[in-house]
């Protein structure tokens, strides 16, 4: 049976935004929705996460995510335990500018 999608979330941007300890500053989370995301920009954020994951982008393998952009992201980790990081799943972000956390591993 094949997974299409119930709904539709697009034309999603943030912009300029001043993050002080927030636990999700980037997030996605569409697993295991079957909404499809698409159009959705995150151009210059910057500030301090609450937990090590400062970029989470997590989209279903049955409707991943499309048209993605991260511009000139810097967030630093208020923990002690290592650095910020980002997690992607199932889609293909466009990447540009600053990156902090380095940009995301794309994982299929």
């Amino acid at each position: 049976m094949a997974c299409f999608p119930t709904g539709s979330a697009s034309d999603m941007h943030f912009e300029d935004i001043i993050m002080n300890n927030v636990g999700n500053p980037i997030i996605i989370d569409q697993i295991p929705s079957r909404i499809k995301i698409n159009n959705v920009s995150f151009i210059n954020i910057r500030g301090t996460s609450k937990f090590r994951e400062a970029v989470k982008l997590v989209c279903s393998k049955g409707v991943p995510c499309e048209k993605v952009e991260l511009r000139d992201i810097d967030l630093k980790y208020n923990g002690h335990d290592g650095s910020p990081t980002y997690h992607c799943i199932n889609v293909k972000p466009t990447i540009s500018g600053k990156q902090n956390p380095p940009a995301c591993t794309v994982k299929a």
